[in-house]
């Protein structure tokens, strides 16, 4: 599929679910609630969003010991960097921006970073739906809540299923693989063996019990802190939400929603996850958008605040990063 047919159908799907998160609002009680926020939390929910962005290039520091040994000032640089991009170009290009940056600067190979990159996306998968499976069972929530926690806690031992079978089954699983690319030319074939051999690799590191469990813990954190982010922004709006299971809730619907194609800084989809998480809390349609509305603003700053500074630190423009994007597209491709 060409890039301008990814980029419209990414736009497509975020106009849809923003019609979808907007569909219902009380424009006159989403004002009210826009009026009545109490805004001294933007700056803490500033903080810990970029604090957040360096958490995620510690972690990744971790998971590229079998690939190299970047410096931290690289990766955190590459972080910022990848973020921002998501933010202000199409298709999360920001996510193999970041490898790209790393593996010019330190002169390591793209292939293995980018497995990194998956098995990063797989961790935090992981850890996003425990936190949310685990807060639905310990913390009185309604029925549907505790029902949709025992779901997703079943999605996770699916998933750490399947990564356990490609790690201690790694050659019957690159025999599947290649016999279900069989039907595909080679031109396609060929660049999926080779990311998918680059990702067993990659899942070596999960052999050693202390890597695997400081990895755990750094998720944990991270999602932790990211929760908190979501929680600030129940004071500031003042929400009759438990602020615990509700920031890990909102935290786990909107990083799921996010996650699939979309529109600069995932517009629509951010605001149908809060609408989505929020509804569980009876927390009307028209002050969930508004909540959503004043949280997305304020990560996108800090992000793209973030992102402005390190391009600067490493001498690169807006355009430099525009170019670096296609060679990404290219890369992912």
């Amino acid at each position: 599929m060409s890039r301008p047919v990814r980029i419209g159908l990414s736009i497509v799907i975020s106009v849809v679910f923003l019609g979808f998160a907007l569909r219902n609002v009380e424009w006159a009680k989403a004002y009210a609630a826009l009026a009545g926020a109490r805004y001294a939390y933007a700056l803490p929910i500033f903080a810990v969003t970029v604090w957040t962005l360096y958490i995620r290039a510690q972690r990744w520091r971790i998971l590229l010991r079998p690939v190299g040994t970047p410096s931290m000032r690289t990766l955190v640089d590459a972080t910022y960097i990848g973020f921002m991009a998501n933010n202000v170009l199409p298709l999360r290009i920001g996510e193999v921006i970041r490898p790209v940056l790393v593996s010019r600067k330190e002169r390591q190979p793209l292939g293995g970073i980018l497995a990194t990159v998956v098995l990063e996306r797989i961790f935090d998968f992981f850890t996003i739906l425990l936190l949310f499976g685990v807060a639905t069972t310990l913390v009185p929530v309604s029925t549907d809540v505790r029902r949709l926690g025992y779901g997703l806690c079943g999605v996770v031992a699916l998933l750490g299923g399947a990564v356990a079978f490609v790690r201690w089954q790694e050659a019957l699983a690159l025999r599947l693989l290649r016999l279900g690319l069989r039907p595909l030319p080679q031109r396609f074939a060929q660049p999926i063996d080779h990311f998918f051999g680059s990702f067993a690799h990659a899942l070596e590191i999960l052999d050693r019990p202390r890597t695997f469990i400081q990895l755990l813990g750094w998720s944990l954190y991270l999602w932790l802190a990211i929760s908190c982010i979501y929680l600030l922004g129940i004071l500031e709006f003042g929400l009759d939400v438990p602020l615990v299971v509700g920031g890990v809730v909102l935290t786990a619907i909107t990083a799921i929603a996010v996650s699939a194609p979309s529109a600069p800084g995932g517009i629509g989809l951010f605001n149908f996850g809060c609408v989505l998480a929020l509804s569980i809390f009876h927390i009307s349609e028209s002050d969930a958008v508004a909540y959503s509305i004043v949280l997305q603003v304020t990560q996108a700053v800090a992000v793209i605040s973030a992102g402005l500074y390190s391009l600067a630190r490493e001498g690169l423009t807006m355009r430099q990063m525009e170019a670096l994007s296609e060679t990404a597209d290219d890369a992912a491709a």
